[in-house]
């Protein structure tokens, strides 16, 4: 884990994402002897952003898509994903040196500047919380120290170690009025949308663990508009395709991965014996939108548009957060009336592009009624908590396309909430199991002593037993 590359790597990202000739100008006599001293701590933020892009919208989403029945894969590699072939070595943990080393080298240095501090510990969060998601049990404590093999922290121990950061991000965001950053990628500076994206976090990390109340008391002061939400904003930059939308770059290479008939493309048609379109709901247009051509990348005019903004943290997963720790831990009416301000907002058609805001959609607010034995949304006859927490928890499967969410939910619900999970099916006929976990990866099982056996794709984490 620990590199011997750390510093050439830090000036080397800041080079690269800021530009060598303005970092150098002031070292006329011996340019050669730049080191971390010579750069200022808020050149290395970009470079962490950006690969932390990478990493909450590369090959690992997905994956996940087509883990949760989201996304097919269609040909070479996506296909053998899709068909759960992987291999420990179709994962890696570039994010300890991509995106911690910098964040930390940020926060050894920036103890003057609460905002790019705050900022640092939430992308810190946002990566840290998306590895022990996915791979369980992973090093933390010891990461990146100076200890050469560093031991697994408990996925547990690690998510509560999160909560202590986020809460540490928190006090320097509010602490941060009147102060600047260099440059920031995401939200160039704005310490508002960083500090509700931190209590979107910590709401996010909160429901993995179960903890619903919390969860709710965190979503309370989360992401209030979509305005606020993190996303990926590619960048037209003329023949460069690295700086587009994510799924552009996989379908510039090769038609092989999209939406195909998908348990969620069948879901929003209206023609399908599972469609959720009813009276008040009319999925047309984001159906459309949501449609991935893997044939034709230049073809695609919706979410894998090249220059279409990808989600990470949103105010859509905030909303459902507390629509569904409400239902849990509030009343019935609490939990509506969040899913109901959701649906007030699709309604507007704001989250469509302008390819498809002319489409269909209709998104009426729910009433008691159609959650009881009989209604719209209870045909089945169960109990109307159970009914609501059903829509809820579908919403968010369909809410989340491209994000982690449908994955994370499906793997927190699958033990003791299956009556209100999604029930995709799986992608071949021969298999039993639901996929509950990535694999360790084979850099980090080879080269450090400490690391555990791995578990295996079908063994769930810690937080899902």
């Amino acid at each position: 884990m620990k590199s011997t590359y750390i510093q050439i790597l830090l000036i080397f990202t800041a080079f690269v994402f800021f530009g060598c000739e303005k970092m150098v100008e002031d070292l006329n006599e011996n340019p050669n002897q730049l080191t971390l001293t010579d750069i200022d701590a808020g050149l290395f933020l970009n470079g962490a952003e950006l690969s932390n892009i990478g990493i909450q919208l590369g090959a690992y989403s997905r994956m996940a898509g087509y883990w949760s029945g989201q996304l097919t894969g269609f040909e070479q590699v996506e296909l053998e994903r899709y068909q759960y072939n992987v291999a420990n070595n179709t994962f890696d943990w570039d994010g300890y040196q991509n995106v911690l080393t910098p964040v930390r080298q940020i926060q050894d240095r920036a103890v003057d500047n609460p905002l790019l501090l705050g900022i640092s510990k939430v992308v810190e969060a946002h990566l840290v919380g998306t590895y022990a998601s996915l791979f369980g049990d992973i090093p933390y404590s010891q990461a990146l120290g100076d200890i050469e093999n560093p031991e697994f922290d408990d996925q547990l121990y690690v998510f509560e170690q999160l909560q202590i950061l986020l809460d540490s991000a928190i006090a320097d965001l509010e602490g941060a009025a009147g102060f600047g950053v260099l440059e920031d990628y995401i939200f160039q500076g704005d310490r508002d949308k960083w500090l509700e994206s931190a209590w979107t976090l910590k709401a996010r990390y909160f429901m993995h663990t179960k903890a619903y109340g919390e969860a709710y008391s965190a979503a309370l002061n989360g992401i209030s508009t979509s305005d606020n939400n993190m996303m990926f904003n590619p960048l037209d930059v003329t023949g460069q395709n690295a700086t587009k939308n994510k799924y552009y770059i996989v379908l510039a290479g090769s038609p092989n991965t999209g939406t195909g008939d998908s348990y969620l493309m069948q879901l929003l048609d209206d023609t399908s014996g599972i469609s959720r379109n009813n009276a008040k709901t009319d999925e047309t247009a984001r159906r459309q939108y949501y449609v991935i051509d893997q044939s034709d990348a230049d073809g695609n005019l919706g979410v894998a548009q090249e220059l279409e903004p990808q989600p990470m943290i949103t105010f859509q997963e905030n909303m459902l957060i507390l629509a569904e720790a409400g239902a849990r831990t509030q009343s019935f009416e609490i939990g509506l009336g969040h899913l109901n301000e959701l649906r007030a907002y699709l309604n507007t058609g704001s989250f469509l592009n302008a390819n498809f805001s002319a489409e269909p959609y209709l998104y009426e607010a729910y009433v008691a009624g159609d959650f009881n034995s009989g209604g719209m949304e209870n045909i089945d006859g169960t109990d109307p908590n159970t009914a609501l927490l059903r829509e809820i928890i579908e919403e968010r499967y369909v809410s989340g396309f491209t994000t982690y969410m449908p994955f994370d939910d499906a793997r927190r619900l699958r033990k003791n909430d299956s009556d209100v999970a999604v029930p995709f099916p799986l992608n071949v006929p021969t298999s039993t199991q639901n996929v509950e976990r990535m694999l360790y990866p084979q850099d980090e099982v080879l080269s450090n002593p400490m690391a555990p056996a791995d578990p295996g794709l079908y063994e769930p984490t810690k937080v899902n037993q």
